[in-house]
């Protein structure tokens, strides 16, 4: 009995411990197109001192995320701010 009863208290615990992994991007991309760089709604930076492995950009364009070099960053907030700058000139006219 004592052994079933630990036996559920592991298997929920490491259930509870895996669902919080985080995804970590495992290779970045240097190049994208444009048209998915322009789908990019958000990004978040991915630092190789946490949990991952490497440095990385997370886009988030749509339903899908994509891993691209930190260096493109720099670009990203340049694209971010005229698309929000295009958006608030449009919804004014």
């Amino acid at each position: 009995m004592e052994l079933i009863v630990f036996g559920i208290l592991l298997s929920v615990t490491f259930s509870a411990v895996q669902g919080g992994t985080p995804k970590c991007c495992v290779e970045t991309t240097k190049k994208f197109p444009l048209e998915i760089l322009m789908k990019v709604t958000k990004y978040e930076v991915q630092t190789s001192h946490g949990v991952c492995a490497i440095d990385a950009l997370v886009l988030y364009a749509r339903d899908k995320r994509y891993c691209a070099t930190p260096r493109l960053e720099q670009f990203l907030q340049f694209l971010l701010k005229l698309k929000a700058q295009r958006g608030l000139k449009h919804a004014s006219v």
